[in-house]
This record gives structure tokens, sequence and C-alpha cells, in this order.
């Protein structure tokens, strides 16, 4: 062998051992996702969805990260979820239900960072399972009759079983640049 065949050789080595090093340093580098999925269960006639929902501890608090898209041509407020903890073998071991403000601009999507508050520890068994019981919006207010029920139900693969919504007025919330006009009269 010559000289410039022994640096072609020496070089070709160093392609190939730096090739076959860098995803092995690069997955060394990248941080551990210690988040839980959560398995979502979408009411198409809600006006809200719940997108890559993850579950996650931190500081003895939990907190779903995701990002809620809303269907409608109206701003939503706020939403009331329901998240269930279910065992490998299908039995329920903690149900949560909360309520989050969640101002969102009509068609739009946007991530949130929620709060259940969740007793107890989880298990790298346990699945979990979020839908949605209520959405509010700026003028209605959307409920899903039957979510728990429907939720369990689909925890338990059946698919089939939907919520019925209900839709009321919101006479809650005060419009934008709507003045509160006091009833009585101050001396």
């Amino acid at each position: 062998m010559n000289k410039a065949q022994v640096v072609i050789l020496q070089a070709s080595l160093a392609l190939w051992l730096n090739a076959f090093s860098l995803p092995v340093l690069a997955r060394q580098e990248l941080p551990k996702d210690r988040s839980t999925p959560v398995v979502f269960f979408d009411v198409s006639e809600l006006p809200a969805r719940i997108d890559e929902p993850r579950l996650h501890e931190s500081d003895k608090e939990f907190a779903l990260d995701c990002a809620v898209a809303n269907r409608s041509g109206e701003q939503l407020l706020g939403i009331r979820l329901l998240l269930m903890v279910v065992d490998p073998a299908g039995k329920l071991r903690s149900r949560i239900t909360w309520t989050e403000r969640a101002e969102l601009a009509m068609y739009s999507i946007k991530t949130f960072a929620f709060h259940p508050e969740i007793s107890g520890d989880l298990r790298s068994t346990d699945k979990i399972f979020l839908g949605i019981d209520e959405v509010i919006g700026r003028e209605t207010i959307w409920r899903a009759a039957g979510s728990e029920r429907a939720l369990r139900a689909y925890s338990r693969g059946e698919h089939d079983m939907v919520p019925g919504v209900r839709t009321f007025a919101n006479k809650y919330d005060p419009r934008p640049g709507m003045k509160v006009m006091p009833l009585f009269k101050k001396n």
C-alpha cells in the first residue's frame, strides 16, 4: 500500500465511524420524555377537541399538556374535563372532573397546560382516558349528556356509545363592551 491509499483508507474509516457514532450520541443527548400518553374521547358535536394530550408530574403536581381546537364560530371561555385512570384489568382506579379557563378564538387552536388534582400515584401500567363534559362559550354552553358513562364504555373498548350534546344560552358571562347598570341608586 502506498501513502495515498493509506490516507484514503484512514479517511474512509473515520467517515464510517463518524456516521455510526453520531446517531448514538444524538440519542444520548435527547431528554427522556417522562410524560404519560392520554387517550382522548372525541364527541364531534362539541365545539372543542383536544389534540396530543400528555400527562406529566412535576413537584407532586400533575399537568396535562395538550392543544385545544375550537371548531365553532364562537369564542370559547372555558372547558370542563373528565379524566379516568383505568388499570390493565379494566377496573376504574380514579375519576377526576375539573374546570379550566380556556380562552380560544373562533376556529383556532392553542396549547394549554391544565392541572387536574390527581390524588395517589399513577402506575406505569395504568391507562388514562380524557373526555370533555362541558364547553363554555361566550354565547352558548354545550353539555355532553352521559359523557362519564360514554367515556367509561370507551375505556372498555365499546366505541359505539356517544353522548348527546345539549346547548344552553350563556346568561352568566358578560358580553364584551357591555355595561352593567346598577339596579338601585346610591345616595
